[in-house]
């Protein structure tokens, strides 16, 4: 049965089923399929890391009847969509979209559709993950997947790119891009002196039929790479906007000391030896402290942060460190990314992808029940529905300065947020396996294992 995740395209669909994904090929894209395998542009492109790959699975003799294949992709730990990354990672997209293209077009295929949903990250790299996507080219054709790829890629990223790198998350609200006349008014005036936002955005938009078609006129394979080669200079040029800084120093001004950060540390250490946990869940990462601490023992570690700029800083560590195994997700878990699309589950709600052996709440839980009013239980909710296995979470008290400074000026409405309510409410979910009271914080350490 397709799944609402990929009921669009006809020449296949997935399943999800017992963790693995199945995508099956449908038998009126077998000549593509085998065209894309047999060529060597699958494997070209697996080689170069921009395709997931995949392994072809024995058929039972009823799907051998209805279907030309039944592939079963490398599976990402964690899908992240468009939305949930920042300015720097969409050009990353943008860009590696256009290399499959040129790739491709050297094989006689061209992609036939133009969404950023077709990539995900794993780590700090991109990849195209619907093998289903390339399509024969046809001499002198149109390039058929170019109004989508203004609409759904370069025009969001031209709103981030000339106005606020915000614009990235409203994608949430419109996941098949924003109308072309949408896009070139809501554009800074900046960009009008923007070759490739001219062409590609503002004409395009102004040249677009009334009945919302776009003129297209017939490309050779030399104007395709032209064109393709023009949009990676003009977008390569493109210099993306620095987000607010607010959070960017916490550790270097809002820790509370260094010896609370060494003991800090130095605990951690001694839970991810002891637990050598495949995978972590850092909520709150901020510049990813301790994300890259634990990406020294777990597999693979996902650092979720609301914050662009902390973000952002993240990844120019793991670049200078070549690091391939932390995942960034920009997203605020208090109001995280719900089920959208068709019956609310073509792509899929945050809370859902988020599953670790390990989830690490560090200095968080206070900025959840002071700051933004949520209640210790719906805490531990939470994370035990995000944990598989381990929860590390912080509680910092109301005699702490940063937790007195929230609460100056307001009335403490929180009567149920102490020490002891923390441990009533966590222990429905989890045994605790240790404590540690963290030198000169009066903030401790709680070491839980999931019931």
């Amino acid at each position: 049965m397709k799944q609402a995740i990929s009921y669009r395209d006809n020449s296949g669909f997935v399943i999800l089923k017992n963790d693995s994904v199945f995508r099956f090929v449908s038998r009126e894209y077998a000549a593509q399929y085998d065209m894309l395998m047999q060529s060597g542009l699958y494997q070209e492109l697996v080689d170069e890391g921009l395709l997931i790959p995949h392994r072809e699975n024995l058929m039972t003799a009823q799907e051998k009847a209805a279907y030309h294949k039944v592939l079963v992709p490398e599976r990402i730990f964690c899908i992240t969509y468009p939305y949930e990354w920042t300015t720097e990672q969409w050009k990353q997209v943008l860009l590696q979209f256009l290399q499959i293209n040129t790739m491709a077009l050297r094989y006689g295929m061209i992609l036939k559709d133009a969404t950023p949903f077709n990539f995900s990250f794993q780590g700090r790299h991109c990849i195209f993950i619907d093998t289903l996507s390339f399509e024969f080219y046809k001499e002198g054709t149109p390039w058929i997947a170019y109004r989508q790829f203004c609409e759904s890629m370069l025009g969001p990223f031209a709103l981030m790119t000339f106005n606020h790198d915000n614009w990235g998350r409203y994608l949430s609200a419109s996941i098949n891009g924003f109308e072309l006349p949408f896009i070139s008014r809501n554009l800074k005036r900046r960009s009008w002196f923007d070759l490739t936002a001219v062409l590609h955005l503002h004409w395009h938009a102004k040249y677009t039929d009334r009945d919302g078609g776009a003129h297209r006129s017939s490309m050779s394979r030399q104007k395709l790479q032209l064109l393709w080669s023009m949009l990676r200079r003009g977008i390569g040029k493109w210099k993306t906007k620095n987000a607010g800084r607010r959070w960017t120093k916490y550790y270097d001004i809002d820790i509370a000391s260094t010896e609370y950060m060494d003991d800090k540390t130095a605990q951690l250490v001694f839970v991810l030896q002891a637990l050598q946990p495949r995978s972590v869940i850092d909520l709150g990462a901020n510049t990813g402290r301790f994300s890259l601490l634990a990406a020294r023992y777990a597999g693979q570690v996902i650092a979720v942060e609301a914050d662009q700029a902390c973000v952002r800083i993240l990844q120019e560590q793991l670049a200078a460190q070549s690091l391939s195994n932390i995942t960034t997700i920009l997203a605020d878990i208090v109001v995280p990314t719900p089920g959208l699309g068709w019956n609310n589950s073509e792509r899929l709600p945050l809370l859902h992808r988020l599953q670790g052996e390990l989830v690490m709440a560090l200095a968080l839980v206070h900025h959840l029940c002071i700051a933004r009013n949520i209640p210790i239980e719906f805490v531990a909710e939470m994370l035990a529905a995000i944990s598989l296995n381990y929860a590390v979470v912080e509680f910092i008290p109301k005699s702490d300065p940063k937790v007195a400074g929230m609460l100056a000026g307001r009335e403490d409405i929180f009567n149920d947020y102490h020490e002891e309510s923390f441990i009533h409410h966590f222990s429905r979910y989890f045994v605790l396996m240790r404590s540690h009271a963290i030198a000169s914080s009066g903030r401790t350490l709680f070491i839980w294992k999931k019931k």
